[in-house]
């Protein structure tokens, strides 16, 4: 008996460890990581439509000793964007699509960027989109990738190619089994913000007039 407990207690600890290596150490190419570490995932989600889910946003400043929350729900549509509401600590909507990205607080609008003024715009949203859907080749297209998987769970790393996206974040992981359940960006300054994903649900039929009225907000 005492033998055996060992031996989970050895397994669980080289579990543990595994999943916790820096994925920095494997670099992969997007084929290798459809392949391997994200072959299942990547294709259940290359059938969903729209995403529905709830997300937690904490931002990690090194001059403030606790992370700024903030929590919601989330709707991604394949080929509009990503609709987030946040509920607390105020409610305040953002819409990212490839068009732009446009924030109400408090039902005013405080802030739009447009793509075709901000090239960089148009970058984030490629990333948060391919995101959403593991779309490998899109990612690949401007990071270089890392990744390694323990059993179900998989982790990936990302870090920019071009200079201008390092203004946005220096390097990326992104984690999960299923789903993506947490995405990680860390800036030049070691600042982080953490996107935690949760209760997400599926849908492969295209969104209804409701779903896609919330992207309008997004139209110039």
């Amino acid at each position: 008996m005492k033998t055996a407990c060992t031996s989970l207690l050895l397994m669980l600890l080289w579990s543990l460890t595994a999943y916790a290596a820096d994925p920095f150490a494997h670099p992969a190419t997007g084929e290798a990581l459809l392949a391997s570490t994200l072959a299942k995932p990547a294709a259940q989600l290359s059938k969903a439509q729209v995403l529905k889910g709830r997300f937690t946003h904490s931002k990690h400043l090194r001059e403030i000793p606790q992370p700024l929350v903030a929590d919601g729900d989330f709707i991604f549509v394949r080929d509009l964007g990503v609709y987030w509401h946040t509920q607390q600590p105020f409610d305040s909507v953002v819409v990212l699509t490839s068009k732009g990205i446009v924030q109400r607080d408090e039902g005013s609008q405080t802030m739009r960027l447009s793509s075709d003024e901000q090239p960089a715009v148009r970058v984030i949203a490629d990333v948060f989109l391919a995101l959403f859907t593991l779309d490998v080749a899109r990612l690949n297209a401007n990071f270089d990738l890392y990744g390694l998987s323990q059993g179900d769970r998989w982790i990936i790393g990302l870090r920019p190619r071009a200079a201008a996206m390092n203004a946005v974040f220096k390097e990326a992981t992104v984690t999960g089994a299923r789903d993506v359940e947490e995405v990680v960006l860390t800036d030049v300054h070691g600042d982080r913000t953490v996107i935690d994903l949760s209760g997400i649900e599926y849908s492969g039929a295209q969104p209804g007039a409701d779903v896609r009225a919330l992207f309008e907000l997004a139209r110039p």
